[in-house]
């Protein structure tokens, strides 16, 4: 690993590449709510386009669509739920899209996605 020094504005930037240049690629794993009146072919489809998303520029290590599910508080006017969890490998800037992606798809009503820790 080799560390550069980017001028960036006023400031100095400490960037880490490991050797040979190529990005990091991190473990993750997003759980998302999807709206319960979604038909059982429209979650394969939602948990398809997310799994597509990453292996654009990752590599999705499984996927699993837990079922309906009481939630804890009402999320968009939903009591209930369809949980999805997807741990996956990729770099970190593929999230941003991913989040953002999740945030303009009506039928998921909450996401979260988290690095997990290499021990």
């Amino acid at each position: 690993m080799h560390i550069s020094i980017l001028p960036y504005s006023y400031h100095s930037v400490w960037v880490l590449y490991p050797k040979g240049g190529e990005e990091v690629m991190n473990k993750y794993e997003t759980l998302f709510i999807i709206n319960p009146n979604v038909e059982e072919a429209g979650v394969k489809d939602i948990v398809d386009k997310f799994s597509d998303i990453i292996n654009s520029d990752g590599k999705v290590e499984s996927s699993e669509v837990k079922g309906k599910k009481k939630l804890a508080y009402e999320v968009k006017k939903n009591e209930e739920g369809i949980y999805a969890l997807i741990n996956f490998e990729a770099n970190p800037s593929l999230i941003k899209e991913l989040e953002r992606v999740f945030r303009i798809t009506d039928d998921v009503i909450k996401f979260i996605v988290v690095r997990k820790d290499e021990k």
